[in-house]
């Protein structure tokens, strides 16, 4: 069956640790939360990611219940885990074990996923997404950013603009679009990311809603949701690219695609993890 939507990325083992409580694990990665939020929105999925053997099989077990999960690749070692550490005076820090998922770029794309509608590259670093982008030349690709890698985005525009021209879609937030473009506005950003090459330009701006530009502007408002509601923020930036993406990759109008984004969003939300499952 051909996929809608093809997702690489991480897939990883998030730790939250707050002052006097025990540690919590959840499953996480941006492309776990991205190809679940899709799949639940009626897209046929397929994920491509490297995880360790210490990932726990009831959570592949779990994902393979809505997801194609012929591209991910267990090997020996570790996977990638990810700590949140909340400390007394409200700092954070937020150190990462790598593991197995160096060279993401390069991870094997089964060849039955390589006719799917449409191909998305979570963040990964920008050097491991242009790898990937000029593995998939030729096929119609979106990507998304984050804050991890925010000092690249500010440092390597030409890196940016490379990837930038290669894709039909991104998905940055206002900050990573100014930090990426120099612009002053979250506007001219959008015009830059398009005039660079991306064909749909869409900025999530939180609580503002979406900024969608495609030589036309147009601006769409979140979705109400009250504060004791909100159970967890972490994916909701994500959710909502896997719900727009899975209208988009069915040829869906742009419209319907932010509100798909923005229930998916709203829902993911209102639970623990960042996984919409």
């Amino acid at each position: 069956m051909k996929l809608d939507l093809a997702v690489l990325g991480h897939v990883s083992i998030d730790h939250i640790r707050f002052p006097g409580r025990e540690e919590i694990v959840y499953p996480g990665g941006a492309a776990a939360a991205v190809a679940t939020s899709a799949a639940l929105a009626g897209a046929s999925v397929g994920l491509i990611t490297k995880v360790g053997e210490d990932f726990p099989k009831e959570w592949l077990e779990k994902l393979s219940l809505v997801l194609d999960v012929r591209g991910v690749q267990i090997l020996p070692g570790r996977t990638i885990h990810i700590y949140m550490i909340y400390h007394e005076d409200g700092s954070v820090d937020a150190p990462v074990d790598m593991g197995v998922a160096q060279k993401m770029g390069e991870t094997p794309i089964p060849e039955e996923y390589m006719d799917a509608g449409l191909f998305h590259i979570a963040p990964i670093p920008p050097e491991e997404q242009l790898k990937a982008l000029k593995r998939l030349e030729g096929k119609r690709v979106s990507l998304d950013f984050n804050p991890t890698y925010i000092r690249d985005y500010e440092k390597k525009t030409g890196l940016m603009r490379e990837i930038i021209s290669r894709v039909e879609v991104v998905f940055p937030n206002e900050r990573e679009a100014l930090t990426i473009t120099k612009a002053r506005t979250v506007e001219e950003a959008a015009k830059i990311l398009h005039r660079w090459g991306a064909g749909l330009v869409v900025i999530t701006r939180g609580e503002r809603g979406v900024l969608v530009y495609d030589g036309t502007f147009r601006e769409f408002s979140a979705l109400p949701i009250s504060p004791e509601e909100i159970v967890d923020p972490t994916g909701a930036g994500d959710a909502f690219a896997g719900g727009f993406l899975a209208m988009y990759s069915r040829g869906a109008a742009v419209e319907d695609c932010v509100k798909k984004g923005l229930e998916r969003a709203r829902e993911v939300l209102k639970k623990t993890g960042s996984w919409s499952i």
